[in-house]
């Protein structure tokens, strides 16, 4: 069974990840409002003398920029398993009509209604299956996740870039790979090459330093997510190195890639199981 991650523009984006045994990460970044739901094991989020703590069967919506040191640790059969939605921040833009107090850093739902995980379950289907579910209608089932949240207490904002390294990250997300250069990224921003330079000074980055955690990042989502060799990540995010990348990699989240590397499963202990694309689809 091949593990992928999709991504639809306009949507959003979907993947499920299994690993056997403890895996620990540290900084953890989440660039885009994500809902991450727990099938089977137990997820920590530490940061700052606070931890998350969820068990099976619960979920976290999570604001864009946040940070976290990551625990995933495995049940009983030594499996852990888990599904993100990854909102994109239109589709966040168009729920005006939210009620309740806006998500800073993360809401934990400790229980998930049947109707909730079959939305969730509508909304991962209409992301991997472009084909059949017209991008009105994906929308709108990503948009009933994001109602979901909202009666939950929380809500989502639109992507606010308050800052130039926010604003930075954003773009270099959107294709990590690339050979990216500090010009090609103050054109697309409409300023110089030493403005963009001073004013993340300014915020205590560098580009070189934001643009090696984008790509990092990215790889840590891919080796999770899809069945991709370690190479072929190393590639993707532009390592042509695939042992420069191990190594830049443990230094950044304290974890070899291949020890991320798992075979998934079939069936998590909430009535849902992973399908041929490796989304969480709800069983009836």
């Amino acid at each position: 069974m091949d593990r992928v991650l999709v991504s639809r523009e306009g949507v959003g984006a979907a993947a499920a990840i299994v690993q056997h045994g403890e895996v620990i990460l540290t900084r953890v970044v989440v660039d885009q409002p994500t809902l991450i739901v727990v099938g089977r094991g137990e997820k920590s989020l530490r940061r700052a003398g606070t931890e998350y703590v969820l068990q099976s069967g619960q979920a976290v919506a999570v604001a864009a920029g946040q940070d976290f040191d990551v625990i995933n640790r495995p049940d009983e059969q030594g499996v852990y398993e888990a599904a993100w939605l990854v909102f994109d921040p239109r589709v966040v833009l168009a729920l005006s009509d939210a009620q309740s107090a806006e998500i800073r850093d993360v809401l934990p739902i400790p229980s998930l209604e049947e109707e909730f995980l079959t939305s969730y379950g509508r909304a991962m289907d209409a992301i991997h299956d472009s084909d059949n579910v017209p991008h009105a209608i994906a929308v709108q089932r990503v948009r009933e996740c994001l109602v979901w949240i909202d009666i939950h207490g929380g809500r989502f904002v639109g992507t606010l870039y308050s800052s130039v390294s926010a604003r930075v990250r954003s773009l270099l997300v959107s294709a990590a790979g690339k050979p990216w250069g500090a010009s090609d990224v103050a054109r697309r921003l409409a300023m110089s090459e030493a403005t963009l330079r001073r004013r993340l000074a300014s915020e205590g980055r560098s580009f070189s330093e934001i643009l090696r955690d984008v790509r990092l990042s990215q790889a840590l989502t891919l080796l999770q997510a899809t069945d991709r060799s370690i190479e072929e990540i190393a590639q993707a995010v532009g390592y042509e190195s695939a042992s420069r990348f191990a190594v830049r990699f443990r230094q950044r989240f304290g974890q070899s890639p291949g020890a991320l590397r798992t075979a998934p499963r079939s069936r998590d202990r909430f009535g849902t199981k992973i399908d041929q694309h490796g989304a969480y689809r709800v069983l009836r």
